[in-house]
């Protein structure tokens, strides 16, 4: 009896967990985090833009304005394609990504910006283009009011994270329907960018508020970028589309450093940020309207304690000379605060020096260290090299993020520096175009000091100006700037512009070819010995301002020059001269006439009265 109650004890043990384990397998396949209740439908704004695009930063402002007021009802893909998209040259960064090109041209696009409200056509909105879902931006709180006041008959949720040593990012998302359709449904899982650096036509005039420190004029901070579809093109087609129906899937995506692969450019593509991430889940009816969506956050993982990532580094250009400016940008990667961090660097392979950082940056934050007048042996193309080690003192635990590398020109050595050019003035020619107001320019030396700079200008007009540069120093940069992007040519008008030093010496010279398109223009030029005259005509005589300054070589040549007659630097004699032909106390004028009137009866003019130089000026 008591072997075979053991064994009948053992059996109900048995049974019992078997319970809980089907219980809990169950349980794993029940819905856990989407709403099982009867919702009305979620808005996925579908905001086509551009950085060149002048009204894009109002599309921008009106569809933030919309997810503030609608947080949990309103999520934003901001797809960048089109002309206004392309970047002008290297130094710009190229938003564009595999699937944004397909889904504006679904879309029938006619303008910018422009926007699909769940890919829906609606009574009362007229989309640009008959049969389109893109609709002008003065539409999309309306189409979002009516999308919202629609019942729905899915849900859909997510979550979503980012193994910082993997680099995978996975979403797992739940999907359950409340009512039942008969319609083709698709599971798309989008990711979007948070806090991109870029350019950005019209920034100031229509979202000032979005722009930041950086390198462009202005830079900008871009969010909801589109960068992904996780499930490619087609997405996720569900067989099952009855009431009561869950479906939960997951997703992955070995997350690239950048989107350049599948895409050329003629500018460059930035790093994705995995700390500045979203998901953004919707359902679609095939390719058709999209009913619903939700939107989740990327939660970085970080498994390492000290683990510092060396995200990026720069170093400044330079004209002619042998310093330069370099930064090198790091994260937390570790699940520790990171408070000290040793930094090495070097150019062209010369002696390592150390920079050694103290702070403290919490798991996932950025920080950016910048080392000025950094001098080195200058080369055509200069490479500096960085790498971080010793995170708090302690071995990094993954030491294949702490390289980082950089490279920087030295435009004299590789021959994009005019010589010849003599100091002097700089004479600088300007016909405007139909957008004269886009157009300014400036000349500064290689340390940031202004030598002269002009605009903006009207419309269609000629502007004759002038600029000076010394011999020291010697090296000058010309910037010609255009603000909205199109250049000074051609379909508002042909503009020119032709700079010159004095002695005709061509700088730059802008033609209906180099003059389009163009946001900024950068020429490099370097001085000769220039004119090592000192004197000058000042409106109190003839003054020495330095070498190099003047127009005239000696006091003497400043005083006998009859184009200053009728000014205090027209001198025909000196007092000593008059004082050995003439009496004294007689009044003498600059061309050594005899006066006979009284002093209170001259003309304005300079006398020289008992041997005093005298200005009459009544």
């Amino acid at each position: 009896m008591k072997n075979i109650n053991k064994s009948k004890g053992y059996f109900i043990v048995t049974v019992f967990w078997i319970a809980v384990l089907t219980f809990c397998s169950l349980k794993t396949q029940a819905q856990t985090f989407v709403s099982t209740l009867p919702e009305n439908k979620n808005v996925i704004l579908e905001e086509f833009t551009g950085i060149y695009c002048q009204f894009c930063p109002d599309g921008h402002l009106i569809a933030q304005n919309l997810h503030n007021t609608n947080p949990n009802d309103v999520f934003l893909i901001n797809i960048h394609t089109g002309g206004y998209s392309n970047p002008n040259g290297p130094n710009d960064p190229d938003f564009n990504c595999l699937y944004g090109g397909a889904i504006a041209t679904n879309a029938n696009i006619a303008g910018y910006p422009a926007g699909s409200v769940n890919r829906a056509i609606l009574s009362g909105i007229t989309p640009q283009n008959p049969g389109g879902t893109a609709m002008s931006r003065s539409d999309w709180a309306t189409a979002a009011s009516n999308i919202m006041s629609q019942p729905s008959y899915v849900n859909v949720a997510a979550q979503a994270s980012y193994d910082m040593v993997t680099g995978i990012l996975t979403v797992n998302t739940e999907t359950y329907y409340t009512s039942t359709t008969t319609n083709i449904n698709v599971l798309h899982v989008a990711v979007v960018q948070n806090n991109v650096a870029g350019p950005q036509t019209g920034a100031l005039s229509y979202n000032p508020n979005a722009i930041i420190t950086g390198p462009w004029n202005p830079t900008y901070n871009h969010q909801h970028m589109f960068r992904h579809l996780m499930d490619g093109a087609k997405g996720l087609e569900f067989n099952v589309t009855t009431a009561g129906t869950f479906v939960p899937n997951t997703h992955t995506w070995q997350m690239p450093t950048n989107l350049a692969s599948g895409q050329s450019t003629n500018g460059y593509f930035p790093d994705l940020d995995p700390t500045n991430l979203d998901v953004v889940a919707y359902i679609a009816e095939g390719p058709g309207e999209i009913i619903t969506g939700f939107q989740a956050s990327v939660i970085p993982i970080f498994p390492n304690a000290y683990d510092a990532n060396v995200t990026n580094s720069t170093a400044e250009d330079v004209i002619c000379t042998s310093e330069t400016d370099i930064s090198i940008t790091f994260r937390n990667y570790g699940n520790q605060p990171l408070t000290s961090l040793d930094l090495t660097y070097d150019i062209n392979g010369g002696t390592p020096a150390v920079y050694n950082w103290v702070g403290n940056l919490t798991s996932g934050a950025q920080e950016t260290v910048t080392i000025t007048n950094v001098t080195f042996i200058p080369q055509a193309n200069n490479t500096v090299t960085w790498l971080a080690t010793n995170p708090n003192g302690q071995v990094d635990q993954n030491t294949t993020n702490n390289y980082n590398t950089s490279t920087f020109k030295h435009f004299n050595l590789s021959g994009d520096v005019i010589t010849g050019i003599t100091a002097g003035i700089i004479d600088v020619s300007i016909l405007t175009d139909g957008y004269g107001s886009e157009t300014t320019w400036e000349i500064i030396d290689e340390f940031g000091q202004v030598y002269g700079s002009g605009g903006p200008y009207s419309n269609n007009t000629q502007y004759n100006e002038t600029a000076y540069v010394a011999i020291f120093p010697s090296c000058f940069e010309l910037k010609l700037y255009d603000s909205y992007g199109d250049g000074m040519c051609c379909a508002n008008g042909v503009g020119s512009v032709l700079v010159t030093d004095q002695n005709n010496n061509v700088i730059f010279e802008g033609d209906p070819v180099n003059l389009q398109n163009f946001s900024e223009i950068n020429v490099y030029f370097e001085t000769g010995a220039g004119s090592s005259n000192s004197w000058e005509c000042t409106p109190f005589g003839c003054a020495d301002v330095g070498m190099g300054m003047g127009t005239y070589a000696t006091q003497l040549d400043c005083e006998s020059d009859t184009a200053n007659i009728n000014t205090p630097c027209f001198v025909i004699t000196s007092i000593n001269e008059i004082e050995s032909n003439n009496t004294n106390n007689k009044i003498y004028d600059i061309l050594g006439r005899e006066y006979k009137s009284k002093v209170g009866e001259l003309k304005n003019g300079l006398y020289i009265i008992d041997n005093i130089k005298v200005i009459i000026n009544k």
